[in-house]
């Protein structure tokens, strides 16, 4: 029997390293597969940053998407949505030079379709029965948030014809053809609203190259209409929110009556995700009887297969494997099986075939890393609830990971030190998937809480919409009174309790390192926010209706929008700051540029405070280059050890 050493927290010895993080993982996407034939595809980063197509093969997988070509695009500058499979099984998909390309995966033959520099393309849906393909158009001949136009065109994948559709919308979303080609989805949102509201969902009939008859299905009601997906029989199915969550509805061919697809025993549970990230799969119907879904319970990912027929439902996948399904990670692959990418409580992200019949049955088609977290050093996700002392009184959630490592335990007595995490968005969240950057921290005597402040998604709509108005305010209070609770109650160690974030998260980071000084003593921000009127003046048009929200509370004129984003800006109370601030920022960012980072630094300089600004040249918004992610991790790690040990 093996002795476990005794160390103090943060001094043991872990074999995860921060190279087997970085130079091993790759991003799994968008798993899609023919209707018609049943060959199946996913997207996958390669290691130069780009993104390839992969086929799933009877043994194994192979690239179909040759070197010189990345499927990327930039429509609403978040991309995604990436390609469609055609019925012939050839592929449609926007480059990184944002033409439209055409792949024959068994010769590997590219084809230019069209393309202009100024136009950008995503979210191509194939018509089965024509060679007529949907996608989002945006036109950046005005590149401006005011000048930018955005349309949802047909392409003829023949004749390489693109016709504009519909073009009144400010805001276009997720086109697709119902599967005997004769009527179309949408959805689509105007300003000054957001969609997690707004979104409205319409229908229209096609006639081989126009449309008529376009009738307005779910969303006049800010209902919160999500995720539209056609079934096999021609029902349309969506998210819409009732009461406080996003149920699943479905309208039958024919029908003008709106049914809920009733999972009793699930209340709480969220369908259809509605996010800034165009082109969302998270459910898929496989035939006339079953539909697999990925409903969310404050946080957490249940994976079932739903009888549309008997309204009885099952659980086919697990915590260990899917405990976390987001955006682009379903697809139909036949009447009873589906690809899924998620992440467990010990397992990294993967994708998966399930099969549904009979006993269901989970295989790993792909690992999203070669060097996976041993299993005896996996700390599992405790869900937290807490109720805040302060005013609102209020329900808060987050996940925390205890520290483990089968080799080592603390002194008797001692208390670990905690790293809090605030996701971004800021109207994101957390899951409890496996993420191999927590577990680094936690094999070497870490805790670890992901906490989901107030305007998290997935918690409901009062959850969410609580952050309306009070941004920097009630999100900022939600860590402090989450720090408050764990050493309090003696789970983690009063005064060695950092926070991180990144993007919005940063924002949360700094915000809370200004209004909480004495809970916190460190701080590491990575593309944050720290002078919102210059966020806000300087934002996409996705985003550009989404301060106004986030700070301007109901009833409040617009003339106090500049006094209220100065009060909330972190640059202007840097001097509040004591705790040490590791600042990291990317040269590229376009999104918060970097400027941000640097006049936060200098004026916590000014201020007598101890801060470091480390600038990656060749980063944007957040870090994705291998070097510069590694980086990253060992300079925080470094911050934690000077801070919080």
């Amino acid at each position: 029997m093996s002795t476990r050493k005794i160390a103090p927290y943060g001094d043991w010895e872990s074999p995860i390293s921060a190279e087997s993080i970085v130079s091993k993982t790759r991003r799994l996407s968008a798993p899609r597969a023919s209707p018609k034939s049943g060959r199946a595809f996913y997207a996958e980063s390669r290691e130069n940053g780009g993104t390839t197509i992969m086929e799933i093969l009877k043994d194994g997988i192979g690239e179909v998407l040759p070197d010189e070509y990345s499927c990327k695009n930039g429509v609403y500058e978040y991309g995604g949505a990436l390609y469609a499979v055609l019925p012939d099984d050839r592929i449609i998909f926007s480059n990184k030079d944002n033409a439209v390309y055409i792949l024959n995966p068994d010769s590997k033959e590219v084809t230019k379709l069209t393309g202009d520099s100024k136009l950008r393309y995503s979210n191509f849906e194939a018509n089965l029965e024509s060679p007529w393909v949907l996608a989002n158009q945006e036109d950046h001949e005005i590149d401006t948030p005011e000048g930018i136009r955005n349309y949802i065109v047909a392409i003829n994948t023949e004749t390489a014809e693109a016709k504009r559709i519909l073009d009144t919308a400010d805001f276009y979303y997720e086109p697709s053809f119902n599967p005997d080609g004769t009527k179309l989805a949408w959805l689509e949102w105007n300003h000054p609203e957001l969609p997690f509201d707004a979104a409205r969902l319409y229908t229209a009939s096609w006639h081989g190259d126009s449309i008529s008859d376009i009738r307005l299905i779910a969303g006049k009601d800010s209902e919160g209409v999500a995720e539209p997906r056609w079934g096999p029989d021609g029902s349309l199915f969506f998210g819409k929110e009732i009461g406080q969550y996003r149920r699943l509805f479905r309208l039958l061919p024919g029908s003008d009556e709106q049914r809920e697809v009733k999972v009793d025993g699930l209340d709480n549970a969220e369908f259809g995700g509605l996010r800034w990230f165009q082109g969302s799969h998270t459910y898929a119907p496989l035939s006339n009887q079953h539909l697999i879904a990925c409903p969310v319970i404050l946080g957490q990912t249940r994976v079932i297969l739903i009888d549309l027929e008997s309204g009885s439902w099952k659980d086919v996948g697990d915590s260990e494997r899917l405990s976390e399904v987001m955006l682009d990670s379903v697809a139909r692959l036949s009447d009873t099986s589906a690809l899924i990418v998620g992440a467990g409580e010990t397992t990294a992200k993967a994708l998966y075939r399930i099969d549904v019949e009979g006993w269901s049955k989970i295989t790993e088609v792909r690992e999203s890393t070669n060097d996976a977290v041993p299993k005896e050093f996996c700390s599992k996700p405790i869900l937290k609830s807490i109720r805040s002392k302060g005013e609102p009184e209020r329900e808060l959630y987050g996940f925390l990971w205890l520290p483990h490592n089968p080799n080592f335990q603390a002194p008797e007595g001692h208390l670990p030190p905690l790293i809090m995490t605030s996701h971004g968005g800021p109207t994101s969240y957390t899951g409890p998937g496996l993420e191999p950057r927590t577990q680094y921290f936690t094999s070497r005597g870490y805790a670890v809480l992901a906490f989901n402040y107030k305007g998290s998604c997935a918690h409901g709509r009062a959850y969410r919409e609580a952050l309306w108005g009070n941004w920097g305010l009630v999100d900022s209070d939600d860590a402090a009174e989450f720090a408050e609770n764990l050493t309090t109650t003696g789970q983690v160690r009063s005064g060695g309790v950092g926070i991180t974030g990144v993007s919005a998260g940063g924002y949360n980071t700094l915000r809370s390192l200004t209004r909480h000084p004495e809970t916190f003593a460190g701080g590491v921000c990575l593309s944050g926010v720290s002078d919102i009127k210059r966020l806000d003046d300087s934002t996409h048009k996705l985003e550009s209706d989404y301060t106004d929200h986030l700070v301007l509370a109901p009833g409040v004129d617009k003339s106090e929008k500049d006094r209220i984003c100065r009060e909330r800006s972190p640059l202007f109370e840097a001097h509040k700051i004591t705790a040490p601030l590791l600042l990291l920022h990317g040269v590229l960012d376009k999104i918060t540029p970097l400027d941000q980072a640097q006049e936060m630094a200098t004026a916590i300089e000014k201020a007598g405070g101890e801060v470091e600004l480390i600038i990656a040249q060749d980063e944007g918004h957040g870090f994705s280059q291998p070097g510069n992610v590694k980086l990253w991790l060992e300079e925080e790690e470094k911050w934690w050890r000077k801070t919080l040990l």
